[in-house]
């Protein structure tokens, strides 16, 4: 994957999904802009999202929640994962995916190589680098909305026709669509991981890193209060 930086620019149109399973046509443009250097752990700054799929909510189980084990690659669940099950709606592959709050795009994903078993072994064999790591997301798209707080969509099939680095998106705008890039059981059982890993970044961490389950939950809860 290419990485460019493209600089900001006026609001793009609104933004249409291609057919599920697909990736529009138009030319690469895959980034991450200079991350943000504000922290924001608390405050007005963190309420007021909505959930990036309409008719969501948060799981009932902690499994599915910030730093669950996930023992297959020696590391910590960093966000929260909406599946079709324990999230009160349906979900599956082409699920379109929403901007949780109004922000600026940083990242698009546009061309994405699938992992496949080769580089599937390569990753595994040292599964902590922030490399593996970001490689484990597979294809995402990042919004960062002012004060230290990105919001990030991963495990995506698509990525809307339209967005660009650089571009404003407002709240419930549709920005992809639910796959399972990504993840071991697209090379290995492919069609049974579908859902949507999103994640509240805090500057150089995550919300409710460290914390208890029912703080983090408080703090997600919280999040998306309007």
């Amino acid at each position: 994957m290419i990485i460019s930086t493209i600089p900001p620019s006026e609001a793009v149109p609104t933004a249409t999904l291609p057919p599920a399973g697909t990736v529009p046509a138009s030319p690469p443009a895959s980034t991450t802009s200079p991350a943000p250097t504000a922290p924001a752990n608390g405050g007005a700054a963190l309420s007021g999202f909505i959930y990036p799929i309409p008719g969501a909510c948060l799981p009932q189980g902690d499994q599915l929640m910030p730093n669950a084990p996930r023992e297959y690659r020696k590391g910590v669940h960093e966000g929260v994962d909406f599946y079709s099950v324990d999230n009160c709606t349906s979900i599956g592959l082409g699920t379109p995916v929403h901007a949780a709050k109004a922000g600026r795009v940083i990242r698009v994903d546009r061309a994405y190589t699938d992992l496949n078993s080769t580089s599937l072994a390569a990753i595994m064999a040292n599964p902590t680098t922030p490399e593996s790591i970001d490689v484990f997301r597979g294809r995402q798209v990042w919004v960062d909305h002012g004060g230290g707080i990105v919001t990030r969509y991963c495990h995506l099939s698509a990525v809307a026709d339209g967005l660009q680095v650089g571009g404003m998106v407002n709240a419930g705008d549709v920005i992809a669509s639910v796959g399972e890039s990504g993840t071991p059981e697209s090379v290995g059982n492919p069609g049974h991981e579908y859902h949507l890993h999103f994640e509240v970044r805090t500057a150089d961490s995550y919300l409710g890193a460290g914390q208890p389950a029912a703080q983090v939950r408080a703090l997600y809860l919280a999040l998306f209060r309007p």
